[in-house]
């Protein structure tokens, strides 16, 4: 009995320092969890060390997991098992309310965005519906397109394009009306007084391989009039393949976040509360999105000898470039469709000319293959601001207004060179885009 009367005081004393010690981590996550949400999280650099924070789950479950076990030391079991059955029943009460008013982001959430397939390696998966990566709302028709229903055979009198490209044209960040393809077809049916349908088949992570080997199997099938290749800055493969295997790194097919749990609604309010504030600290948390001089050190590392005049595979690399142009125009025009090709910037490489090779490499082929063209460099930089035209600083992608740009210059090439009945209302207006345009083009009737 004296040995434990010896002991209780050191027992009690640590129980006072527990106390303390889960008071002050209970004050630190509430702290840490109110600047990650209202303030964009915090980045210190101690002793040549990063510390970061950008992230809400981790205060936010550290913040109860610490309250829980400071109930508990404290002996309060009451006011523990109220702070329990009260999180049960919210959870109970969302998964109730998000069922009744069906909130966008109740919808389940991505973790891996595509699937395996035959001849294009991937794709994006038919019928779904849910949340993407930054804030997009995603649904995909049955073509597995980010794009409502398409018809093979159009209407008559429609005049129809076909989008090829990767995540800028896919509509990353961005609602699908806000998309420049979707964009463009508001404004050609003004400006040409007759049906217009665009057909967006951009596909994240996507190069010029997918869209030589999509038009030829199966977007030429839908008949259309023009052909918009969006091209990025890595867009440009090592060969040129007339198939390309199911991508091994997508097997498993889709998987979302929370495994079975993606049919709660309440976990996809949840996770996708934090993924929208995770997406709008990202340059808090990803040093690339923070500083563009480690953005442009990132692409050096990468061989992409077209971007810059540096590297020996340059003439190879040329010479693939134009056999894929070559290509993919040949299949248009064997469909009395007609190419147009349009250039979109890294973030970084906007007032860096050593960055601008590619444009000037894609100006002079097109040019030399009578390829209406368009560079979005110079329309890009004609605003000081990164955030103008792209989602900077939550990522690097074209924004709204972006894409706004985009459908604003590819109306005026393709009105600019409209010379039959139907040609477009303000055909022939000045503009910024003129200087980088290399050729006209001719609507088809």
């Amino acid at each position: 009995m004296s040995q434990f009367r010896r002991y209780t005081p050191v027992v009690d004393q640590l129980r006072r320092w527990l106390n303390h010690f889960l008071m002050l981590l209970v004050v630190v996550f509430a702290l840490d969890a109110v600047v990650v949400a209202f303030f964009r999280g915090f980045r210190l650099e101690i002793a040549g060390h990063v510390v970061r924070s950008a992230t809400i789950e981790f205060p936010i479950v550290g913040f109860f997991i610490a309250l829980m076990l400071l109930f508990l030391v404290q002996g309060k079991w009451k006011e523990s098992g109220l702070l329990l059955a009260s999180l049960c029943l919210s959870a109970v009460l969302g998964e109730v309310m998000l069922h009744v008013i069906d909130h966008p982001w109740s919808k389940p959430v991505l973790k891996t965005w595509l699937e395996p397939a035959e001849l294009l390696g991937f794709r994006l998966p038919s019928n779904f519906e849910g949340r993407g990566i930054v804030d997009e709302y995603i649904k995909t028709n049955s073509q597995g397109l980010r794009d409502v229903e398409h018809e093979g055979k159009k209407e008559g009198g429609t005049f129809r394009i076909l989008g090829l490209g990767d995540s800028f044209t896919f509509g990353w960040g961005i609602k699908l009306e806000e998309s420049f393809l979707k964009q463009l077809e508001k404004r050609l049916i003004q400006e040409m007084g007759r049906p217009v349908e665009t057909i967006n088949a951009g596909v994240p992570g996507y190069g010029l391989n997918q869209y030589y080997l999509y038009l030829k199997h199966i977007g030429i099938k839908y008949q259309p009039d023009v052909v918009v290749l969006s091209y990025f800055a890595d867009d440009l493969p090592n060969a040129l393949e007339e198939e390309i295997k199911p991508h091994e790194g997508f097997l498993d097919r889709l998987q979302y976040k929370g495994g079975a749990l993606h049919h709660s609604r309440f976990y996809n309010f949840i996770t996708s509360a934090a993924a929208v504030i995770r997406v709008r600290n990202h340059a808090t948390q990803v040093d690339h999105m923070r500083n563009m001089e480690i953005r442009r050190a990132e692409w050096g590392r990468i061989d992409h000898p077209l971007i810059t005049n540096e590297g020996g595979e340059g003439p190879r690399r040329i010479a693939l470039l134009e056999e894929y142009l070559t290509r993919i125009k040949g299949i248009a025009e064997d469909a009395h469709a007609r190419l147009v090709v349009m250039f979109i910037p890294d973030i970084s490489h906007l007032y860096h000319p050593e960055y601008q090779n590619i444009n000037r490499v894609l100006r002079q082929l097109t040019s030399t293959h009578e390829i209406p063209f368009v560079d979005m460099t110079p329309i890009f930089e004609s605003s000081q601001e990164l955030s103008t035209y792209y989602l900077f600083p939550k990522d690097a992608h074209t924004n709204a207004k972006g894409h706004e740009a985009m459908a604003s210059a590819l109306t005026e090439l393709i009105c600019e060179g409209a010379s039959s009945p139907v040609s477009c209302r303000t055909a022939g207006h000045a503009g910024a885009t003129r200087a980088s345009t290399t050729s006209k083009m001719t609507i088809p009737n």
